[in-house]
This record gives structure tokens, sequence and C-alpha cells, in this order.
């Protein structure tokens, strides 16, 4: 198709016609031309920017190739994940421990650093640059291992780098420590909660750590009821004939006693529970537990110490 745009030329104006589907005809000055054309570019201008920023609803990411809600994005061999602060439940200026809040225990875990080598442990498999999580058993460090249900154990981690570290147990975020650096570091305070397997794995410096499967067998803890727990006495001995009362924030109450071992074990409805004990002449730490229908689960040990005596020498 072809057609003219000028016409005639004169120093005061330009005439031009345009294809009557269009509609345009007449004299235009120079500036008026320039004007309209200006408007064009700044127009088009307008739209590439607006593609660029993701308008019409298209998915932001931020300049690392994530997505806001810190979901996990593969690359290579690698799975990198950016959680931001605010979701997390241990960032500045988290509230008091709420006895009933879930997830949240008198117990927080610890990460500290340590070096393996100089207490005699030794790193199954032999040591590998990237990040790396590793359960302890006796002297060795293991990418797999069985503990005991209720039984306390430690973790170890290797960083490969600086930035964040953030713990998982599942996709559940147990551990958030704002920075280390390169190194070795001890988890304590982690214990078998409930009856199963645990897939626990850290993100550090947006890079992931292995899987590091624990499963969790019944030890001596009785399983016919979906909430067990254990009463102890300040060496470390289970207590017998201890009421253990069990209570929820909408009120339930629920209450046993401990067998000849300390053991208990009752059947509650999912939620989450404070656990506290009575016995004359003794007071008792308190500790929280998630109970869920259908599941053994565990809550940390009650810890017995007789009134007016020194504190209790172990803390579980």
């Amino acid at each position: 198709m072809h057609f003219s745009f000028i016409n005639v030329i004169t120093t005061k104006s330009i005439t031009f016609k345009c294809l009557a589907a269009y509609g345009i005809k007449g004299n235009f000055r120079m500036g008026k031309i320039i004007f309209i054309i200006a408007g064009l570019i700044f127009a088009l201008l307008l739209v590439g920017l607006s593609a660029s920023q993701g308008m019409g609803g298209s998915k932001a990411y931020d300049q690392s190739g994530y997505d806001w809600m810190g979901t996990p994005v593969a690359s290579g061999d690698r799975v990198s994940t950016i959680v931001p602060d605010y979701l997390s439940p241990n960032s500045a200026g988290r509230p008091e421990w709420d006895p009933y809040g879930a997830g949240q225990s008198a117990f927080s875990l610890l990460l500290e650093p340590a070096n393996p080598a100089s207490e005699g442990l030794v790193v199954g498999g032999g040591e590998l640059p990237a990040n790396q999580l590793y359960l302890q058993r006796g002297k060795d460090l293991l990418t797999q291992g069985t503990v005991s249900l209720g039984e306390p154990y430690v973790l170890w981690a290797r960083v490969n780098g600086r930035g964040s570290f953030l713990l998982y147990d599942y996709n559940r975020q147990i551990l958030n420590q704002g920075y280390v650096t390169q190194g070795w570091y001890r988890i304590n305070g982690t214990y078998a909660d409930y009856l199963g397997q645990h897939i626990y794995r850290f993100v550090s410096a947006g890079l992931a750590s292995n899987n590091l499967s624990i499963m969790v067998d019944s030890g001596s803890y009785p399983t016919s009821f979906n909430l067990a727990g254990r009463v102890l006495d300040r060496n470390g001995l289970g207590m017998s004939g201890v009421k253990v009362i069990v209570s929820n924030n909408e009120g339930g109450k629920f209450s046993t006693t401990t067998g000849s071992a300390g053991y208990y074990a009752i059947d509650v409805a999912t939620g989450v529970y404070l656990v506290n004990a009575e016995f004359p002449g003794y007071v008792f730490t308190k500790t929280s537990v998630q109970a869920i229908t259908g599941q053994v689960s565990a809550a940390r040990s009650v810890v017995g110490t007789p009134v007016g005596s020194a504190p209790p020498l172990i803390w579980t």
C-alpha cells in the first residue's frame, strides 16, 4: 500500500494528507508536529517501562531471581531460599514467650561456634565444601540416623559463607540466626518431639544444605496415646506418682499420673498444650508441646526440684 504524507512544503507550515481510514488531514505548523511526535515517543516509553516492571498481572521477582515469598528456586544442583525477616517468628520485636503459642517452647535452640575436631568428632564420609548438616551420635557426625522419642540430640552445621542462618524441620522454620560467618557450628536444644521422621536442612547465604534425615523410634515411651512425656528429678531419674496437668488456652485441662519410671501418656485433641506437674515438696519446670491427633508426640521432660534446694542439675 502506497501513500504520500507530504504534499506542500512552505516556510511557515506543512500540509500533508493521510489515509482516509485514519481521517487525518490538514495544515499543521512545524511546532505542532514536533509536539505530536514527542508525545508519541513519551507514550511508547511508558508502555515499555510498565512491561519491564511486571505490570498487567505478571509476577514480580527481585534481582536475585527469587519470588518475594521466599519459594525455593532450583539452580543447577543447588536450591536457594530467601525468606524475608518479617516472616520469621524469631525476628527482632518478637513478644515474650507465650506458653500456648504454636511452635514455642521454654527451651529454644542455640547455635554456637564450635570445632568438632577439637572434641574428637569424626565426619562420616569426609568433609564437603558445601553447606552441610550432621547429627552427632557418639563421636560420629552422620547425615542420617535414628534416635528415640523424647531424646535430646545435637546437630552440627558446616557453613560455607556469610549471611543469615535459617534452620528448617521439613518446611517449618525452627531457628533464625541473623548473621553467621564461615565455619562450624553446634546446634543445641533439638529433641525427638514426635514419632516418625524429621527432615532437617538449613539455608545460609542463600544456599541450602543437604537434607538430614532422622528417624524417631518409640524407645521406652508409651505410644498408646497421642501425647507422652516424662517427669525427672534433679539427678535425671524418673519420678513416679507425680500428677501431670496438661492444659490449653481454650480452658481444657487434663491430668494423669506418672508410672514407675516417670513416664506418662494421655490422649488429647490437636493443639498446643502447657505441661506442668505437682508433687508434695517439689517445684517443677514447665514446658509446652504440640499434640496432633493420630500422631504420637512427646513433651520435653519436666524436672522436679525439692522446695528450697538448688536448681536442678539437668535441663532437658
